[in-house]
C-alpha cells in the first residue's frame, strides 16, 4: 500500500511516499525492533537503504532528508531502547548490531546500503565487521571508528550518574544545543528544542544502555582498512565532537572512500545542511 502525504518545509511543498508504514520485528537481542519504511515499494533485486539514528534520537531524525530520497527504498529503524523498540538484552554495540541484522534477515533482505549517524555509525561499523559481504555501501554520518578516550569515558560516567539521579530532562537539555554549529543553533532554536523534546521522550533505561554500549565499543579502524564496500564519510567543519582531522584520517583507511565535508556545520548535518546530505547520499549510491 502506498500512502501519499503532503507537508511544508522552508516554504515549499513536498511529497513523501510511504510504503507499509512501520513493522515491529522480534529479535533475540532486544525483543522487538521497530522499522519504518519510506520511499518506493521494495521489489526483487532492489537494494534498500538502511538508516540508523544517533544517540538519544529515534528514526524521526531522518525526516528532513526523506523527501529528497523518495525514489529509493528506505528502512529507518529505532535502535534498541529508543523510539518504539524494546530495550537491548545487553548494553553493547554488538547487541544493537545483531538486532538490526536479525530484523533485516526476517524481512529477507540480504544486501543493503547502510548509513549511521553518530551512535548509528558505531553500529554500522559493527555490522560491517561481522557482515561486510552483505553491504553494497556503508556510511558514517558525523561518526568515526575510534574507541572512547579516557576523558570521554569520564564524561559518559558523569552522564550516567546524572540520569540515575532522576535528572533526565536536564541531561537531554544540555546535550542537544552543543551538537549544532553555534550560528545554526542561534538561528534555529525551534529545531534544537524539537530534538530536546524528542530526547526527553526516550526512556532513561534506553539512554543509559546506549551510553554503556558506547563506552564499551571497540576500535574499528581495522574494519575500515579491510572494508570490501565503498564507505561514505559525511562530517561538519564545526563538529564539536569529531574534529575534521579525525574524519580525514579515517577516510584514508578504506580502499574506496568518499568524503563530504560540510562547511559551517556541526554534528547534525541532516538538519543543518539537508540538501548537501541528500546530494552526498545520492551521489554515493549511484556512483
Amino acid at each position: 500500500m502506498l500512502l501519499r502525504f503532503e507537508g511544508r518545509k522552508l516554504g515549499c511543498y513536498f511529497d513523501i511516499f510511504i510504503f507499509a508504514g512501520m513493522k515491529r520485528i522480534q529479535t533475540s537481542s532486544c525483543g522487538t525492533l521497530a522499522l519504518h519504511f519510506y520511499g518506493i515499494q521494495p521489489e526483487a533485486g532492489t537494494t534498500p537503504l538502511v538508516l540508523i539514528h544517533g544517540f538519544c534520537e529515534d528514526s524521526s531524525v531522518w525526516k528532513g532528508i526523506l523527501p529528497g530520497l523518495s525514489d529509493l527504498s528506505i528502512i529507518a529503524l529505532d535502535l534498541p531502547g529508543f523510539g518504539e523498540s524494546d530495550l537491548p538484552s545487553s548494553a553493547t554495540i554488538a547487541c544493537y548490531a545483531e538486532a538490526v541484522v536479525q530484523a533485516l534477515d526476517a524481512l529477507g533482505i540480504n544486501r543493503f546500503y547502510l548509513l549511521g549517524h553518530s551512535l548509528g555509525g558505531y553500529v554500522a561499523l559493527e555490522i560491517m565487521a561481522g557482515h561486510g559481504s552483505r553491504l553494497a555501501g556503508s556510511g558514517l554520518i558525523h561518526s568515526h571508528p575510534l574507541a572512547d578516550s579516557a576523558e570521554r569515558l569520564e564524561a559518559r560516567r558523569r552522564g550516567i550518574e546524572l540520569l540515575q539521579s532522576g535528572r533526565k530532562d536536564l541531561y537531554v537539555s544540555q546535550l542537544f544545543p552543543g551538537l549544532f554549529a553555534p550560528a545554526y543553533a542561534q538561528a534555529h532554536p525551534e529545531t534544537v528544542q524539537t530534538l530536546i523534546e524528542n530526547g526527553k521522550r526516550q526512556s532513561t533505561e534506553g539512554i543509559i544502555a546506549a551510553i554503556e554500549a558506547m563506552m564499551g565499543r571497540k576500535d574499528h579502524r581495522e574494519t575500515l582498512r579491510t572494508a570490501t564496500c565503498p564507505v561514505l564519510f559525511i562530517a561538519g567543519t564545526e563538529d564539536a565532537l569529531i574534529p575534521a582531522e579525525v574524519t580525514w584520517s579515517s577516510a584514508l583507511l578504506p580502499d574506496m572512500a568518499r568524503v563530504k565535508m560540510l562547511p559551517g556545520v556541526g554534528h547534525m548535518g541532516m538538519y543543518e545542511a539537508p540538501e548537501a546530505v541528500i546530494a552526498a547520499i545520492r551521489a554515493f549510491m549511484t556512483d
